[in-house]
């Protein structure tokens, strides 16, 4: 009897030392976390990626991957979040033959912690098309289309969520918490990338090459590094009812190289702001949510000429409904072990 007594006092000790880290861990009157649970259901994704060549706002030529909008499921317990898809092909009307075929390696790892957000690309494009602006370039029907070009891009971008006892990005990106509150955060960190693009010829078309000044080139990489700042708010309403934006601003230094159809090299630093953002809106209870979410991140800069400059984006949609269930046994043994993993390596910051 007595060994049960002791025994019963550890556990009840266990469970108030464990409620009062996670309370400490957040302000539950702002925002509550289900990540005891298992969170699942369908989803709706599309990603547009593209390469951007201006001389002014009136002359700027931009060239898309043709990607086919995706459907599966989305599946989440604790940290861990999974999701599989399957190209709609023709049921997408943004799909088309006549926008040619793009060859893909899209690897992006996202990790939306309380106090930090990590992204990592791992991008690999080729075969893109532009809609059409003059009419005696286009090959393809209404566009132009580009086999040969290339796009690559590799890097991370960190951020730190300043106020995470209040704000979370968890529950409009990943719908396993609930904002109750309206609440918003400082934000800051870095990012680092390499990229690049290539094509057998130049990027412009002859027939268009008197209005952009760095008309010759046809291959270009570069790599930029540089702290950012930026701020996110979710106004809740209704209980439930959320929106949610994300904004942060960039200062970076890239290291841009240039190529010309002459074999000639044109290198240097340059300052390029560069752009993130992340918006959400949806509706989300405590049995179950559906999210509208849209991540963009922009990267600006110049050529050795004054007024040409490029972009590299990359945007993504999604659209997801979940509800959350019981998790069962093997399930949390799973992503514990994996957790702890995590935190020996001193990665926990990552996924606590």
């Amino acid at each position: 009897m007595k060994k049960f007594i002791i025994a019963f006092l550890n556990l009840a000790s266990s469970i108030a030392t464990y409620a009062q880290y996670q309370a400490e861990r957040y302000d539950t009157s702002y925002y509550v976390s289900y990540r005891d649970k298992l969170t699942l259901g369908p989803l709706l994704a599309k990603k547009n990626t593209a390469f951007k060549m201006n001389a002014s706002e009136s002359n700027a030529l931009r060239y898309f991957s043709n990607n086919p909008s995706r459907i599966g499921l989305y599946a989440n317990h604790d940290f861990l979040a999974l999701s599989g898809t399957i190209g709609v092909g023709r049921l997408d009307p943004s799909s088309s033959k006549d926008k040619g075929k793009t060859k893909q390696l899209n690897l992006q790892l996202s990790f939306t912690g309380r106090k930090v957000l990590a992204d990592i690309y791992i991008q690999r494009y080729k075969g893109l098309y532009a809609n059409i602006t003059h009419a005696d370039i286009g090959n393809s029907g209404k566009y132009y289309v580009r086999p040969d070009i290339a796009t690559s891009l590799y890097g991370t971008t960190i951020t730190i969520i300043d106020n995470n006892r209040r704000f979370t990005a968890q529950a409009p990106f990943l719908l396993d918490s609930r904002q109750k509150k309206s609440a918003g955060s400082l934000l800051y960190g870095g990012e680092i990338y390499y990229g690049n693009a290539t094509g057998d010829s130049a990027f412009i078309p002859s027939q268009q090459a008197e209005d952009y000044p760095h008309s010759d080139i046809h291959k270009i990489h570069f790599i930029t590094i540089g702290p950012g700042v930026g701020y996110g708010y979710t106004f809740v309403t209704k209980q439930y009812l959320f929106l949610t934006g994300m904004l942060s601003l960039n200062g970076d230094i890239s290291y841009i190289t240039e190529h010309n159809l002459n074999n000639e090299k044109h290198t240097g630093w340059k300052f390029n702001p560069n752009l993130k953002m992340k918006a959400a809106a949806g509706y989300n209870t405590e049995k179950w949510g559906i999210s509208l979410s849209y991540v963009s991140n922009r990267i600006f800069f110049t050529s050795k000429e004054i007024d040409a400059r490029y972009l590299n984006y990359n945007d993504n949609y999604k659209l997801m409904y979940v509800r959350r269930i019981n998790a069962g046994k093997t399930i949390p043994k799973i992503t514990g072990f994996a957790k702890n993993i995590i935190n020996k390596v001193g990665l926990g910051f990552l996924v606590n």
